[in-house]
C-alpha cells in the first residue's frame, strides 16, 4: 500500500442539522462498509453493481480497504449514530489502470440519506483528490435506467454518451 496524499476530513451539514464527515476510508472500516451495503435496497444494489447481489464479496472488501494510493482512492461519508459510533452513509471510489491518467469512479449512498447532497460532496472531494494525483479524466459506466446517477453526474459536468454495443449502459466522463 502506498502512502496517501494528505486529505483533510471535511464536515458538512444535512438539512436536519446533523453533521457528517467525509474522510478517506480506513482499513478498519470493513464492518461499516458491510452495514452500508446492508442498508441499500435491492434496487440500489442492482443499480450500483449492475446485477442482483446479496452480499459483498470478500475480494471486493479487501480491494477497497487496501488501497494503492498512487492509483486509487476511496472516501466515505460518516455520521455518528445514536450510540455515538461512526456509521458510513456513503462511499465514493476511483481506480486507475496502470500507466493511465484516467480513473473510473463508483458511488453509493445509503437509501436513507439519498438526495441530501452526500453523493455530490463525495464526488467533489473525489475530484479534488484525483486532481492532486495528476489524473486528467474521470469516467464511469452507469446503467441507463439509473436516472438519479445520470442526473447527478450531468449536474457535476460529466458528458453522458451511449455505448454502441450495450444500450443498458451509458458512459459518463469528466475532464479534471
Amino acid at each position: 500500500m502506498k502512502t496517501a496524499i494528505p486529505f483533510p476530513s471535511k464536515a458538512y451539514m444535512l438539512d436536519s442539522g446533523e453533521h457528517y464527515l467525509i474522510r478517506p476510508i480506513h482499513s478498519d472500516d470493513r464492518d461499516r462498509i458491510i452495514e452500508l451495503f446492508n442498508h441499500l435496497s435491492p434496487e440500489s444494489r442492482y443499480l450500483r453493481f449492475a446485477h442482483a447481489i446479496s452480499k459483498l464479496p470478500d475480494a471486493f472488501l479487501d480491494d477497497i480497504l487496501q488501497l494503492d494510493y498512487a492509483k486509487e482512492m476511496a472516501l466515505v461519508a460518516v455520521i455518528r449514530n445514536k450510540q455515538g459510533d461512526e456509521e458510513i452513509i456513503g462511499i465514493s471510489r476511483y481506480v486507475t489502470p496502470p500507466n493511465k491518467n484516467v480513473c473510473e469512479f463508483s458511488l453509493s449512498v445509503s437509501d436513507h440519506y439519498a438526495a441530501h447532497g452526500i453523493g455530490t460532496h463525495l464526488m467533489l472531494d473525489l475530484f479534488a483528490y484525483a486532481k492532486e494525483n495528476q489524473l486528467q479524466e474521470m469516467l464511469g459506466y452507469v446503467l441507463s435506467r439509473n436516472l438519479k446517477m445520470l442526473h447527478l453526474v450531468s449536474e457535476l459536468g460529466f458528458q453522458v454518451t451511449n455505448l454502441d454495443d450495450d444500450p443498458d449502459f451509458k458512459t459518463v466522463s469528466l475532464l479534471l
